[in-house]
């Protein structure tokens, strides 16, 4: 039992360290649109270049948790994802990045729709992540312009509100 405790204290001590030392970035976004509508297009089996400019093709291997989504960016690169969490009924996922040319680390993504009733439902875009070769405010502004791009591209096929 103390083996066990000295573990669990050394683990909440190695996940506060770890918060208190990443950067993160979010986008919250109302949609004229039924939750599900904006939930089928977001949700992480879909293809990522329907809603993420910086992505001109994908391929998904896999499905559930544990499934992997290949992301060719534009201009060259690739992003590679790996589904974590995934709630349908809820409609939220998470993922986390398993490499990519972005200057980040420890990338861990969250994606939740939430129905707001009367046909409005709203999307949050989230990440914590650790910056890599540049300064945190720098690693913030990149993640926050791709995730004000999803946002963006949802806009033009479910009106934003």
């Amino acid at each position: 039992m103390k083996m066990i405790t000295s573990l669990a204290v050394a683990i909440a001590a190695a996940c506060a360290f770890t918060s208190s030392a990443t950067a993160g970035a979010e986008v919250t976004a109302t949609y004229k649109a039924p939750a599900d509508e904006l939930w089928k297009l977001v949700e992480f089996h879909q293809p990522s270049e329907k809603i993420m400019p910086p992505v001109e093709k994908s391929k998904l291997v896999g499905n559930g948790v544990g499934a992997l989504k290949l992301d060719k960016l534009n201009g060259g690169g690739d992003l590679d994802l790996q589904l974590v969490y995934f709630d349908a009924e809820s409609m939220a996922f998470n993922y986390v990045i398993r490499s990519s040319p972005l200057p980040l680390k420890n990338y861990v993504g969250e994606v939740r729709v939430k129905d707001l009733g009367d046909g409005r439902s709203q999307l949050t875009w989230s990440g914590t992540f650790e910056p890599k070769g540049v300064e945190q405010a720098k690693a913030d502004e990149i993640v926050q312009g791709f995730y004000n791009s999803i946002a963006g591209r949802i806009g033009e096929k479910v009106p934003r509100l």
